[in-house]
This record gives C-alpha cells, sequence and structure tokens, in this order.
C-alpha cells in the first residue's frame, strides 16, 4: 500500500487548519481586543498584565501559538506583494546591480529555472530513465528559481559587511564635526562630502528626504532599518534619544563608535580562535593520509615484496 498520498493528505490538512486558526487567533488576540479585556478585569478590581492573561489561555492554544504566527508570517512572505516589497527593499539597498528592479528580478528566476530545467532534462536523458529526468527537472527548476535570491541575499550580506567596516571612522567625522560646532544634519553632509561609500549613499538620500520636509527621526529611522545592521539601528535610536532628552548627541556618537570598535575586537579575536579548529578537519582529512602514504608507501611495498 502506498502511503505516500495519505501522507501528502495528511499534511495538506494540517496545513489549513494551522493557517485557519492562525487567522482565528490572531482576530481573537489583537491588540484591542487585549486592552478591552485589561480594563474590564481592572474596572472589577482584578487588573493583570498581558502575560497573566497570556497564562490564562488553554495550554494548547498556548503551545500552538508559536507555530501559528510562524506558518501565518511565511505564507504572508510567500505572497508576490510581499515578494516585491521585500525585493525593492534589497535592491535599493545594494545600488540595483545591473539595474534590476522587481519585475527584472522574477523575470530573470524565471528564465534561470526553465534554462536550468532543460539542461536537468538533458542530463536526465543522458542516463536513460524517467526518475532521472523527472528528478534533474525538479533540481534544476528549483536552482535556477532560487539562484538569483541567493544571489541577492549574498550582496546584500557583503553590503552590510561593508557598512560595519565603514560604521565607526564614519561615526567619528561625524561626532568631531559636531564637536567643532556643526549640528547633525551639517556634519552629516560632511561625511557625504569627504567620504564615499554605501553608508554615504544612504546618508545622502536621507538627508534629500529631510530638505524635502520629512521628519528627520522618520528619514534616519528608515535609513538605519534598511541596513538590517543592528549596531546601526540602536545608534540612531541612541541619536533621537539625546535629541529629546539634551544629551550631547556628539557623545552619544563617540561613545557607540567606541563600543563598535571594541565589538569588531572582539570579533576578530573570536574568528582567530575558531581557525584552529576550522584548520582541523582539513589538516585530518587531507594532509595526514597523504603523509601517511608518503612515509609508509615505500616501507608497505617493501614488506609486500618480501613476503611473496
Amino acid at each position: 500500500m502506498n502511503l505516500l498520498p495519505i501522507a501528502v493528505g495528511v499534511l495538506a490538512a494540517a496545513g489549513v487548519w494551522l493557517l485557519a486558526a492562525g487567522i482565528v487567533a490572531s482576530r481573537a488576540s489583537d491588540a484591542t481586543t487585549l486592552a478591552m479585556q485589561r480594563l474590564a478585569r481592572q474596572e472589577i478590581g482584578l487588573g493583570q498584565s498581558a502575560a497573566a492573561l497570556e497564562l490564562e489561555k488553554p495550554l494548547g492554544e498556548r503551545l500552538l501559538a508559536p507555530s501559528r504566527r510562524w506558518f501565518t508570517r511565511q505564507l504572508s512572505r510567500l505572497t508576490p506583494a510581499a515578494q516585491a516589497a521585500n525585493f525593492r527593499k534589497q535592491l535599493d539597498f545594494v545600488g540595483d546591480p545591473f539595474g534590476l528592479d522587481p519585475t527584472g528580478l522574477q523575470a530573470l528566476r524565471i528564465t534561470g529555472a526553465a534554462g536550468l530545467g532543460a539542461l536537468g532534462v538533458a542530463i536526465g536523458a543522458l542516463i536513460g530513465t524517467a526518475f532521472a529526468i523527472g528528478l534533474a527537472l525538479l533540481i534544476g527548476v528549483a536552482i535556477g528559481f532560487y539562484l538569483p535570491v541567493l544571489w541577492l541575499d549574498q550582496l546584500v550580506h557583503q553590503r552590510r559587511a561593508e557598512l560595519e567596516a565603514v560604521l565607526p571612522n564614519a561615526l567619528d567625522v561625524v561626532a568631531i564635526s559636531m564637536e567643532a560646532g556643526l549640528g547633525l544634519d551639517r556634519a552629516l553632509e560632511q561625511l557625504v562630502r569627504h567620504q564615499e561609500g554605501p553608508l554615504t549613499l544612504l546618508v545622502a538620500r536621507a538627508l534629500r528626504e529631510i530638505e524635502l520636509g520629512r521628519p528627520r527621526a522618520e528619514a534616519l529611522d528608515e535609513m538605519a532599518a534598511a541596513t538590517g545592521v543592528e549596531d546601526f539601528h540602536s545608534l540612531v535610536k541612541g541619536i533621537l534619544h539625546a535629541e529629546r532628552t539634551g544629551v550631547p548627541i556628539a557623545r552619544t556618537i563617540a561613545a557607540h563608535s567606541a563600543q563598535m570598535r571594541v565589538k569588531r575586537r572582539l570579533k576578530i579575536r573570536t574568528d582567530a580562535a575558531r581557525a584552529s579548529l576550522k584548520i582541523l578537519l582539513p589538516t585530518v582529512g587531507c594532509v595526514f593520509p597523504t603523509l601517511w602514504l608518503i612515509l609508509l608507501g615505500p616501507a608497505v611495498i617493501v614488506a609486500l615484496t618480501l613476503s611473496h
């Protein structure tokens, strides 16, 4: 008896149930409902925190809620609108390589899937079995469809690494300019004028938006969120907090720059400590067998010759 259709049906039913349960739970536990529950409890003298309200839910609901939320997020990410927005954000961050836009990237994915799928069919035909043709087609289509996304993710990772590398020096320039008497906007203009790189492009875009009338807090926060660098995001939050509370912004920027240098030094030491472990596998798997073959090979040949 073939159990594959039964297993696929069970998985599909479980997915539909998780999606429906996630939609129902999200509607029943939104912020307005929780606030009304807390207000009702406070009116009768039983004011409780959101954690206490969460603990009063059934055990099964509390155990399945994280999986439902994760499943709902994954489905929302797979929608065409969410994918297009995500691709637009990533392409803007890496500087629109080859003039690509989300539509062009999707066309590149379809072209890659068709090309590698045809190559897979040709390889499967050389093998000569129907199963090999189907498997090679499936592998080729999957690789061709997701290879442009992996390439874009690699570009984003490289750009973030470049930002993390140049950010401390750029912060020093901004801090020195502000200590010399310039405001934050003028100090950022000095950074854009005297340095080049991906960071200055982001800063120049934020300054342009501020000049066009956008609030500084929104422009800087969106700039930090677009980078995906946690240190940069925390820096922008620190600057905005210092601006609201009256703390000197130059001192905040200088302290954050020193902290980033310490973190980078610790990261370098951690990578250096892991290097010995990473080199252990190729040493044991490649160097030692070759060395033993060179040293013991002649002796083994002589021993076999004498035994015969």
